[in-house]
């Protein structure tokens, strides 16, 4: 099993503490150039295991955390874009728990949700491959798990993070 860890309140605290920089670094750059800077897992992966109790992975597996009875693996997705999203797994991806945390930026809201994962290896990638088939050729299945499940299932979030307090509901 890897290395892991409780996320503390201070490390709560610190990553809504950097929100601000990354929306401000965001915005400058794509003042500039075409693509922002990529939402990085620590706001996503840190909030999603705090909100959670979590335990956050350090190790190598394809895991990003572990749940509190450490009987599950859970993956954690996150897009900074509200409207679409384009998320990959890795070939060798594993997980019980499949977790999506979908930013708004105006609002500077954090939506997180569950996503069922009993039909995630029939989804169609594209218009030949399942989500399954493509693993098995050693390659990342991407697809949008906003529109494959957020809008097909009509799923609704259980919590939203304000990222400017740490206020979440």
């Amino acid at each position: 099993m890897s290395d892991i860890k409780k996320i503390t309140d201070v490390e709560y605290k610190m990553v809504i503490s950097l929100y601000p920089i990354w929306k401000e670094l965001n915005s400058s750059i794509k003042s500039i150039y075409s693509r922002g800077v990529n939402f990085h897992e620590v706001f996503s992966e840190f909030i999603v295991c705090y909100i959670n109790n979590y335990y956050h992975s350090l190790g190598s597996g394809s895991e990003d955390a572990y749940t509190s009875d450490m009987k599950k693996k859970v993956q954690v997705k996150a897009s900074s874009n509200f409207n679409s999203d384009l998320t990959s797994f890795g070939p060798t991806s594993e997980f019980d728990i499949l977790e999506f945390a979908r930013l708004n930026q105006e609002e500077n809201k954090l939506y997180l949700y569950k996503i069922p994962i009993d039909n995630l290896y029939n989804i169609n990638v594209n218009s030949n491959e399942t989500f399954k088939e493509q693993q098995q050729s050693g390659r990342r299945p991407r697809f949008s798990i906003i529109e494959k499940y957020i809008k097909e299932y009509n799923l609704k979030h259980y919590a939203v993070v304000d990222m400017i307090t740490g206020l979440y509901f």
